[in-house]
């Protein structure tokens, strides 16, 4: 069985369309099963995404890596991906909390 021709990464641009924009299928979340808060580093726990209203975020960078967050640290969380997608460096983290 032959893949379907993708788009590169050139032609995605001159498409006017982001590597995160390009429909893949559902998306799936393949974190482990321990999470921290990116900006205060504190402890999440998977039914915090799911509880109504969630507790904790996924937030995505421009590369189209996702990143967990408490719903009060989304701000600074964006901030953080914002440099990040800025300079190339990696992800200025919190130091992990329990």
């Amino acid at each position: 069985m032959k893949r379907e021709k993708r788009l590169t990464k050139k032609e995605q641009k001159s498409a006017g369309l982001r590597a995160t924009q390009v429909d893949d299928g559902p998306r799936h979340h393949h974190h482990h099963e321990h999470i921290h808060c990116t900006a205060c580093g504190k402890h999440l726990d998977g039914h915090q995404f799911e509880s109504d209203p969630p507790s904790a975020v996924w937030v995505r960078c421009e590369h189209g890596t996702e990143f967990a967050c408490c719903t009060g640290c989304t701000e600074k969380t964006r901030e953080l991906l914002a440099e990040h997608d800025r300079t190339g460096q990696p992800v200025k983290q919190a130091a992990m909390v329990h």
